[in-house]
């Protein structure tokens, strides 16, 4: 069975939701895999600069989350509050929690970020897209922002600069 392992929402602090586990059809046996997921807040959110900006991370790479999020957590107003590395998940992930911005990779364990973009180009499309990837060729960045990403980032040049967009949208 092929179950996602690095998917999972923060629930403490700038996150906030109450975290569930829900049942999801596993693509590769008749079992269920379970995934966390976020119940969506019932109350108004306050805009950004009141409150950190909620960044969900697509990204299959274990190592590659974990200097995202050490780099992320050095942004002043900046939390990530979701990790997926599928693009099932990531879409899961969108329809349940309250991200302000979305940090994906082209190529995923299971799907595209390709996938993701169209997702998020159809149904949130005031959400910040960033594009970070190995795969920085004229094409597939064209494509990307064909697909509504804001931003398309090369993975071994420009990681940094995740850190530098997500606080100019934050307004620090």
């Amino acid at each position: 069975m092929n179950r996602s392992v690095g998917s999972h929402l923060h629930t403490g602090g700038a996150c906030g939701g109450i975290l569930q586990t829900v049942q999801s059809p596993d693509r590769h046996s008749d079992a269920y895999a379970h995934t966390a997921v976020l119940q969506r807040p019932t109350s108004a959110t306050p805009i950004a600069r009141t409150r950190p900006l909620r960044v969900l991370l697509v990204e299959d790479s274990v190592l590659i989350r974990k200097h995202l999020v050490a780099l992320l957590e050095d942004s002043e107003g900046v939390a990530v509050c979701g990790e997926v590395d599928t693009e099932a998940d990531a879409v899961t992930a969108l329809r349940v929690g309250r991200f302000d911005a979305v940090v994906v990779d082209l190529q995923l364990r299971e799907g595209s970020g390709f996938g993701v973009l169209q997702h998020l180009k159809l149904y949130h499309p005031d959400l910040l897209a960033i594009v970070l990837t190995n795969s920085n060729t004229a094409a597939m960045r064209a494509r990307s922002l064909a697909m509504g990403a804001h931003h398309f980032l090369d993975k071994s040049s420009e990681f940094e600069r995740v850190a530098e967009l997500l606080e100019g949208l934050r307004g620090n």
